[in-house]
């Protein structure tokens, strides 16, 4: 465990404190330390492996989007489960559970990206190798 000093603007330390309130995080060092291995996530490494889940909101409605989101899943064996959400008469949400190399997730992620109906693709991930 290594000890740092930090000096922030008072409006980081604000914000720092009233995240460290709505998540009921005690330890400041606990919720920095948290923060920081969520964004050294958001960019995924080619090689390195990755496991968590994707999820997708999109438009129930247009049956191709339906089609396409399926598809995807089964060209990428990097899905391993998912679970399908109605969230109202046209708006669905799709969490897929994956593990794989980074350059592998990326590529689903940008293809479920690319598909037309798809209103948000967010992922959370956490490295394994």
């Amino acid at each position: 465990m290594r000890r740092i000093s930090l000096t922030l603007p008072d409006e980081v330390y604000n914000a720092l404190e009233e995240l460290a309130e709505k998540m009921r995080i005690d330890n400041r060092s606990r919720l920095i330390a948290d923060i920081i291995m969520a964004h050294s996530v958001s960019v995924l490494e080619e090689e390195k492996k990755y496991a968590g889940s994707i999820v997708i909101l999109y438009d129930h409605s247009r049956g191709e989007t339906v089609y396409a989101v399926m598809d995807l899943q089964h060209d990428f064996p990097e899905v391993h489960a998912s679970l399908h959400m109605h969230l109202g008469e046209d708006l669905c949400v799709e969490i897929l559970a994956v593990k794989g190399e980074g350059k592998r997730l990326r590529s689903l992620l940008a293809k479920l990206r690319e598909v037309s109906g798809v209103i948000t693709v967010q992922y959370t991930v956490v490295p394994i190798q």
